[in-house]
Order: C-alpha cells, then structure tokens, then sequence
C-alpha cells in the first residue's frame, strides 16, 4: 500500500512533540543540568524540528506529483536526501546539541552534521525539482517565481555563488566561530549560537551547492576545479585543527562554566575536538573529491555517447 507524504510528516511529528515532551529540564541555552539522564537530553526547542518535517513533506509530495520525471530521483538519492535530513535533526534536536554545551570536542561533531555531512547529504539527494514541485502553487506563483525572476536576487545570487567567495564564506563561517571570544560568546548566548548554527548549516549547503551539481542545476565549475577547490580547503582545514589541537592552554573557558557530563579534562576535550575537525574535516574534503571524479568520469562518458 502507498503511504500518502501526510501520513509520514504526521508520524514524525508525533514522534518528535514525544521526544520533546519527554526531554530533560535543561538550561534556558539548552545544557544540561547535573543528575539529568543524558538519553533524554533532547533540545526543547520544536522549530528545527517543525522546519525538517515541512521540508520533508515538500520533498515527498514533489516526487508523488512528479509524473515522467525526465531525470528520476532514485533510492540511492532519497536515501541521502533524508539521511541529511536526519543529520541536521540530530545536530540540533538530539543529546547532541545540549551535549555540545558542555563538551568543545561534540560541538565539533555538531558543526560537522550541519556544515559538512548534512548539507552534503541533503544535496546529494537532487532536492531541487521535487522540492519546487512539493510546495503549494500558490507559494510557487507568488512567492518563488517572482523572488527567482527579480533582478536584484539573480545578480545577488550571481555572486554569492562566485566558487571562489563560495570557498571563502565556508571556510571562514569555520574560522570565525573558532576564535576564542565569538566562541565564548556563542556558548554563553542564545541569539549568537543559533546564528552559529544558522552560518554552520547555510555555508555547507552554498559550498556544496557548487560541487555536487544537484540536477537539473548545473554548476558553473568545472569538474576539475571543483576537486582542485576541494584540495585546497584541507590546507586551512588543517592548519585550523593543529592549531587548536597542539594549543598549550584551554582556548574555550565557557565550557567550564557548566557541569561537565564526562570526565574529561579540559585540554583533552579540546584536542579530540581539534582532531575532529583536523582529521573529519580533510577525510570528508577527500572523499567529496573522490564522489566528484565519479560523476567527471560519469559526464565524460555520457558526452562520448551522444552522436
């Protein structure tokens, strides 16, 4: 039996408002406070939530409407796309969030679901056409139409999707919310860490809108400057890394502020997380690299067959 997109955006979020119910009392930030079961930790806050479950919908009601779709989203695409759904879900939704108030090393981890691994995913799913055919024609006549044909947004987006302002947005979003006192600051207050969160998640998909070439938009990039661009982030990616991970003194003090979930010392927690973002960060650029010579290889030998 078909199961209509309704039916599985209302089981998510009846799945989602009892997790939320269920949560642990936790500070107005989202830690954690002591003696609270680290399981139930989940984040009070409904609207990421809310906001993956309508674009969820979207994309499944695109491709139920989606007749002789002229390149078809397959299994493996799907998968992806709601495997990055479930990514950012469970960076901002999960233990993982609160967790990443108390402990610098899981908020690396959390930086890395929504700036590299979620967005990626997400992308690799080919979102686009299911999603224009998923919303509401109303939203679509009145709203996309005319912001995609303004002539302001076009250059504006012209621009921003630039490869090499694209890189440097993605690669500077990381190195600004790693100096110590914009840092500090997003760990101790609310509006900076979801604008943290927001930066995070908003230059991983601009970076890998441009590499992944989602069809049917075509990047203006070629297939051979997009793994030298992947190349060349793992230097700044590196360099960033070691310097957390070989620093002599603790750089993020508003973690010790709170209770501390594990015993772990300070200058530990920091250099598994400098090593997170070191080590994560070059394999994720590598093997993106190594997907993108794939679909090079892929697009050369489909040119070879046309007569």
């Amino acid at each position: 039996m078909r199961v209509k997109p309704y039916y599985l955006v209302a089981g998510l979020l009846s799945l989602s408002t009892c997790m939320v119910l269920n949560s642990s009392k936790a500070y107005a930030h989202g830690g954690i406070e002591p003696g609270d079961n680290l399981l139930l930790a989940w984040s009070n806050n409904p609207f990421p939530s809310l906001i993956l479950l309508v674009v969820a919908y979207i994309y499944v009601n695109g491709l139920r409407r989606w007749n002789n779709p002229s390149h078809p989203i397959n299994i493996w695409q799907k998968t992806c796309f709601f495997s990055g759904l479930a990514c950012v879900f469970i960076a901002l939704q999960s233990p993982v969030d609160p967790l990443a108030e108390h402990q610098f090393s899981i908020h690396q981890v959390q930086h890395l679901l929504l700036r590299m691994i979620g967005p990626l995913l997400i992308l690799l799913g080919a979102p686009l056409t299911p999603i224009l055919r998923g919303i509401p024609r109303w939203a679509l006549m009145n709203i996309v139409r005319p912001t995609v044909g303004n002539g302001l947004i076009r250059i504006l987006y012209f621009k921003i999707t630039n490869p090499v302002l694209t890189s440097v947005i993605f690669i500077g979003s990381l190195y600004m919310w790693q100096i110590p006192f914009l840092h500090n600051l997003a760990v101790r207050n609310d509006v900076f860490h979801e604008f943290m969160h927001f930066s995070m998640l908003f230059s991983g998909l601009l970076f890998w809108w441009i590499v992944i070439d989602p069809k049917p938009h075509r990047s203006r990039l070629h297939y051979g400057l997009r793994v030298l661009f992947l190349g060349l982030l793992v230097l700044p990616n590196t360099l960033l890394g070691a310097i957390i991970t070989f620093s002599r003194s603790t750089l993020y003090e508003s973690y010790y502020e709170f209770p501390q979930p594990f015993a772990l010392a300070p200058m530990l927690d920091q250099q598994i997380g400098g090593l997170s973002l070191w080590v994560v960060g070059d394999m994720m650029c590598i093997l993106v690299a190594g997907i993108t010579m794939i679909f090079w290889y892929n697009n050369e030998k489909s040119l070879d067959q046309v007569p």
